[in-house]
């Protein structure tokens, strides 16, 4: 299997499982390692995440440019206003 496949499966199965369900995380390869680049929804999910590629990609290095909608937002998500 090619790399650039490797790295597509590898983004579908972060895409569909349950554990991690991010959808706007791509990887690459640059310099011989793995980037993990993206917006996440949370830390606790950016963990989850860099975890998962570490545990399907063994023995490569795995660098860290994901973002973190939670550091991003002005203000928290405000319950949705009720309409009559």
């Amino acid at each position: 299997m090619s790399d650039s496949y490797r790295m597509r499966d590898v983004e579908r199965m972060l895409a569909e499982e349950a554990g991690t369900a991010e959808l706007g995380v791509h990887l690459s390869r640059r310099g011989g390692r793995i980037v993990v680049e993206g917006e996440v929804a949370s830390e606790a999910s950016r963990r989850a995440v860099l975890d998962r590629v570490a545990a399907l990609c063994p023995g490569e290095d795995v660098v860290d440019q994901l973002t973190c909608a939670e550091e991003t937002l002005d203000h928290p998500p405000r319950p949705s206003e009720e309409l009559r």
